[in-house]
């Protein structure tokens, strides 16, 4: 139980700041010229909505694909809570709770906003990565943690 409420914690502890960064830039980028903020030369703050999956895929069926979505990510988050408490891989758990954080920081946008909120946004002369944010950055690096475990830790615990 208390293994538990820790997994708790960190979660909520990673879902609320996403929700907070989320609910401040919406606010103060609508004050904004042209609703953003130049940070650096390559990296700009946005005001950008993801009516679609992955880098706004099937956008433009949004209101099909956001039904999907919540479904699949609801499914998707039971089924990684459950590794998280069955594996004793601490650094591949820590990878799945970071998954987990940013699937329901985003499906959180989803049922309140009926989008995603994205701001993050680098690119560089003609070349420039889709705008995200913390959700998405907490999936990728857990993604990465997770991996990272099973190709180089899991071989050397059996």
């Amino acid at each position: 139980m208390k293994k538990i409420l820790y997994f708790l914690a960190y979660i909520a502890f990673f879902v609320t700041l996403d929700q907070i960064s989320k609910t401040f830039l919406i606010s103060y980028l609508k004050t904004q010229t042209n609703y953003m903020i130049e940070v650096l030369p390559f990296f700009d703050i946005v005001y950008a909505w993801n009516y679609g999956i992955s880098f706004g895929l099937f956008s433009e069926h949004y209101q099909y694909s956001n039904m999907i979505f919540l479904g699949l990510n609801s499914i998707i988050i039971m089924y990684l809570c459950y590794m998280t408490i069955t594996t004793k891989a601490c650094l591949a758990r820590m990878g799945l709770l970071l998954i987990i954080s940013g699937a329901i920081g985003n499906l959180i946008d989803r049922i309140i906003r009926g989008a995603v909120f994205d701001f993050l946004y680098f690119y560089y002369e003609n070349a420039a990565f889709p705008a995200f944010n913390l959700a998405d950055a907490f999936i990728t690096i857990g993604a990465c943690i997770f991996i990272y475990d099973y190709l180089f830790c899991q071989n050397k615990k059996t």
